[in-house]
């Protein structure tokens, strides 16, 4: 019997594209670093990722969910403009880029697929459903009770090591923990009943540019 986020994790229906927030409606968004230097600011990230973690995952994470994306890099039919990518004015350095972080997000993706149990969800929506040559997968690597070294991928996701759109996922808490760099995070919830459940002891940490947003979900779900 599948719990109601593994159901979801699973359908092709179930888009989970950024900003997962507002993608999503048992949503809420956390903010992460805050302080006035740059070393206090990735202190309390790290901090504050691992004690949301903490409430979201009495145990260790069920699954993890990997975004998958394919380019076709060989069909865009034009020269590409070096000043797209802000603070790149060589051509090597921009060819470098790219492949190393296509390459890290491969290399991260089949140590996951190649040490787990592991479903590949295909075929899904993405930005541009029209655009034939941005293709979209979903892997669920399943713990099954050995466990992932959780609070490590949380950390490289706040270091933006892994160039992964990951998500951990709770099937007792019905959610998904997105950490999307070292700002934030964002919790997707199967139902509102789960995602009212954890509204005040995630409180303390919600984003308050959203926090009216997120009033109104509590409201709805009484």
């Amino acid at each position: 019997m599948k719990s109601k986020i593994e159901a979801l994790i699973l359908d092709r229906s179930f888009d989970y594209l950024q900003p997962y927030f507002y993608n999503n409606p048992f949503a809420l968004r956390c903010e992460l670093g805050i302080g006035e230097t740059r070393e206090e600011y990735m202190k309390q990230a790290r901090e504050r990722a691992a004690e949301i973690y903490k409430i979201l995952f009495s145990k260790k994470a069920d699954a993890i969910v990997f975004n998958q994306w394919i380019y076709d890099w060989s069909d865009s039919g034009c020269a590409e403009r070096l000043d797209h990518d802000l603070g790149v004015c060589d051509l090597n350095e921009l060819i470098d880029r790219r492949v190393n972080a296509e390459a890290r997000a491969l290399r991260f993706l089949l140590e996951n697929m190649m040490n787990y149990r592991h479903v590949s969800v295909k075929g899904l929506n993405t930005y541009e459903p029209d655009d034939p040559d941005v293709r979209r997968n979903r892997i669920v690597c399943y713990a099954d009770g050995e466990g992932f070294n959780d609070l490590e991928l949380i950390e490289m996701q706040i270091a933006d090591e892994n160039n992964s759109e990951v998500g951990l996922v709770s099937f007792e808490n019905e959610c998904i923990l997105s950490v999307y760099d070292d700002r934030g995070c964002d919790i997707v919830f199967a139902t509102r009943e789960k995602m009212r459940e954890f509204y005040d002891r995630l409180k303390p940490f919600f984003l308050k540019y959203d926090r009216e947003e997120m009033a109104r979900r509590f409201e709805e779900a009484e």
